[in-house]
């Protein structure tokens, strides 16, 4: 059974008491990150409130992850299909005729 942690963090100056079954040190990393977020929405906004300044930081928080996400999946993409050419490789004999050649 995992331990449940309760940490206290301060996210844009408000303390919330965050319980998971996460290490408390990853709890307050996330909570410094969303922080850090607010902060940066809210300094390029003339008279932000606090609604529209979470909602942004959000929206950019979700549009990174979605960024890597794709990134992630296009480079498994592209390992599968260099994998499934070099086994056609192997299974044709191309590669094992080069890997096979004296070194002279």
């Amino acid at each position: 059974m995992k331990e449940i942690s309760k940490v206290n963090v301060t996210i844009f100056g408000n303390t919330f008491n965050i319980q998971g079954d996460a290490p408390p040190e990853y709890i307050d990393g996330l909570a410094r990150y969303v922080d850090n977020k607010m902060e940066e929405v809210s300094a390029n906004m003339k008279s932000p409130n606090l609604l529209q300044i979470a909602v942004l930081a959000a929206l950019n928080i979700a549009d990174e992850y979605h960024q890597l996400k794709r990134i992630d999946t296009t480079n498994s993409d592209d390992i599968t299909k260099r994998a499934s050419a070099l086994i056609s490789m192997l299974e044709e004999g191309l590669i094992g005729d080069i890997l096979d050649k004296p070194k002279g």
